[in-house]
């Protein structure tokens, strides 16, 4: 899964980069601020996660967060949707 960048256009550091460790129910660091989500990504692809298929890449994608479950309006908090992602084959 590589993230393309935040689905509002701002730039992250982890843009253009493959995600290798993700885990929405504890905090991590992202450019030196504290985030909602563990998220740990690399330009080596060859470390990204691995999926057998979309379906699959998905399914990590759509992870809500159990701490916090819903959003303020309602929907479901889902910390990696906030990117937009493609997928790439290994």
């Amino acid at each position: 899964m590589k993230i393309v960048g935040l689905n509002e256009g701002h730039p992250t550091p982890i843009d253009g980069l493959y995600l290798q460790e993700y885990d929405p129910s504890r905090d991590g660091i992202l450019g030196g601020e504290t985030i909602i989500a563990h998220i740990v990504c690399t330009p080596d692809k060859e470390k990204a996660m691995k999926f057998n298929d979309l379906m699959e890449m998905s399914k990590v994608w759509k992870l809500v967060d159990p701490r916090n479950p819903t959003r303020p309006d309602g929907k479901p908090n889902r910390p990696l949707t906030a990117f937009t992602i493609m997928s790439e084959t290994v």
